[in-house]
């Protein structure tokens, strides 16, 4: 399984650096993946509306397109920050947590 995050948008938004930054999650320690996976259940991702932009009317404001590959189900969602729900947040911020510098 792989994830990707996407962030955009905010104050200091330059378009030619925002590129997807991937986690997979079979190089992380077994505890990580086990919270990633929990994360992806919890939100519902795959039952999420599919998405790639954000919501309209709302320029400036920061969201992230994540999408999460399992084998041949593919899966992609834009939110905007503040992220709702909750458990939708922690994923974000899991995700965000596990990307390489």
């Amino acid at each position: 399984m792989q994830i990707s995050i996407k962030e955009n948008g905010g104050p200091a938004f330059f378009p030619g650096l925002a590129k997807p930054r991937t986690v997979q999650l079979e190089a992380l320690p077994e505890q990580d993946q086990q919270e990633l996976r929990q994360l992806i259940k919890d939100s519902n991702f795959f039952q999420l509306p599919q998405s790639t932009a954000p919501e309209p009317g709302n320029p400036g404001r920061v969201h992230y397109t994540l999408t999460v590959t399992e084998g041949e189900r593919e899966h992609t969602v834009c939110v905007l920050a503040p992220v709702k729900p909750q458990a939708l947040d922690g994923l974000v911020q899991c995700v965000r947590r596990h990307i390489p510098c």
